[in-house]
């Protein structure tokens, strides 16, 4: 089966619709003055409304690792979309927190990540030549313009572990219990 992230949640409403649906990650946006961004009193208010069974992932950016690690009791995991380095991400390791290290699918690299996610626009809801690709090591993660019409192709094609959708799964950037169900029945169908 493959796994399913949804991410850029960033309201109450958007917490329920999680506990219905049921995704096997949540992802909420922890980079300052980003359009779905949420405050750390947020993020709390988020982690104490969501099902504890799902795990919470913090999405950062070129933001160091003291800092990330201010949320380690609201996230489970942390994902990275900017320049840290190895020892960054092995002082959040050493803390307890997993880390999914972003690329590009033509700037793959070895890292000491727990997880890495191929995105091709880190956050831009943009899709890549899935056909061409060409992954350096398995597929843990694949991210980027990921909707219900494409998503069975992209596992078909690729066969990564886990799918990660943020705007696939909204309607006029709010996020629609409709879009998240379904998407989560396509990667449930994947066995």
């Amino acid at each position: 089966m493959t796994l399913i992230k949804l991410c850029g949640n960033f309201r109450l409403q958007d917490v329920d619709y999680l506990n219905d649906v049921r995704p096997d990650l949540a992802g909420i946006i922890l980079v300052p003055n980003k359009r779905r961004s949420v405050s750390l009193a947020l993020a709390q208010k988020m982690r104490s409304q969501l099902d504890e069974k799902i795990p919470l992932v913090g999405v950062f950016l070129n933001q160091d690792a003291n800092e990330i690690l201010t949320y380690r009791k609201i996230v489970q995991m942390v994902q990275l979309h900017g320049n840290e380095t190895e020892q960054e991400i092995r002082k959040i390791q050493k803390a307890g927190l997993p880390v999914i290290k972003v690329m590009k699918p033509d700037h793959q690299y070895k890292t000491q990540a727990t997880r890495r996610m191929i995105d091709a626009g880190a956050g831009s809801g943009k899709t890549f030549d899935w056909k061409k690709f060409q992954p350096l090591e398995s597929l843990d993660f694949l991210a980027g313009g990921l909707t219900p019409d494409n998503l069975q192709q992209a596992i078909s094609l690729l066969k990564p572990k886990v799918v990660d959708i943020s705007s696939g799964t909204e309607c006029n950037g709010i996020k629609n219990l409709e879009k998240m169900r379904e998407v989560v029945r396509i990667a449930r169908s994947n066995k």
